[in-house]
């Protein structure tokens, strides 16, 4: 079976193109284990992944004919429908995914259907060009975008997200963006590269582990009481302090030079 991801690592630096032009890129088992694959053998220290389609796709989401296998297999009695643990291994990708340590962009350059738009909104940040056309369209097919609803409410609110998923809307690029879907919409291919490159150059000024404890705090502030928040913020404030790359960022500051992991970039 040919790759089905094309991989490529560069510095501080992943990019992950999916290449399944038989499916559309969608986000069948093997696809979501040779992401996994990828992601186990980055080097430590990534400053970013970015994600996006080969063939003006970025991704049609589930593969329904793996769904369709499944659901000519009924369950024996007892046991585990073979569809909701089918549905569950989809849900850990994603929870996996939204927790990278590393910053994630998702470049969206064609259609991101149902899990692709869900693997969007997972992204930290999101480019969107004049090719892309989004669309919730579970609920079209009689089914609820079930395990991507997180993603999709903590980037949207429910309001917006609830608009989309209830009615199958399709939207494109600058409708995204409007909607806040997407962070950047570009007209074409080569703004699309430079608001990459200027994303990329950006967020390598930042150290790697205060990013990665950046996206664990925003994801504790939505499920910790403020109280308890403050305190796991301030140990977390201090702790990074006090560790190597507070030290170093300020003593970087202090004797005008760039810290070590923004030079390691350069």
């Amino acid at each position: 079976m040919a790759a089905l991801l094309r991989v490529h690592e560069a510095g501080r630096r992943l990019r992950l193109t999916l290449d399944d032009p038989r499916r559309q890129n969608a986000l069948s088992a093997e696809m979501v284990e040779a992401i996994g694959r990828a992601l186990d053998s980055a080097a430590p220290g990534l400053a970013a992944a970015v994600i996006d389609g080969a063939g003006g796709v970025f991704s049609a989401g589930a593969d329904l004919k793996s769904l369709s296998d499944a659901l000519a297999k009924p369950p024996p009695p007892g046991e585990t429908d073979p569809l909701q643990a089918l549905n569950a291994a989809g849900g850990r990708f994603f929870a996996r995914f939204a927790a990278l340590p590393f910053v994630t962009i998702a470049v969206v350059d064609g259609a991101a259907v149902g899990g692709g738009m869900g693997l969007a909104a997972a992204s930290d940040i999101v480019i969107a060009t004049d090719r892309a056309r989004f669309a919730l369209t579970e609920t079209s097919l009689g089914l609820p975008p079930a395990q991507i609803a997180p993603y999709l409410v903590a980037r949207l609110g429910e309001p917006v997200a609830r608009r989309l998923a209830l009615t199958a809307m399709r939207v494109d690029g600058r409708e995204a963006t409007a909607l806040g879907l997407a962070d950047f919409f570009c007209k074409g291919e080569a703004e699309r590269d430079e608001k990459l490159e200027s994303l990329l150059r950006a967020v390598e000024r930042c150290a790697p582990g205060a990013n990665a404890e950046t996206k664990r705090l925003f994801r504790a502030c939505r499920t910790l009481t403020p109280e308890a928040y403050v305190e796991t913020a301030a140990k977390s404030f201090a702790d990074a302090l006090r560790g190597p790359e507070g030290s170093e960022g300020l003593a970087a500051f202090g004797e005008k030079r760039a810290p070590s992991w923004a030079r390691r970039s350069a």
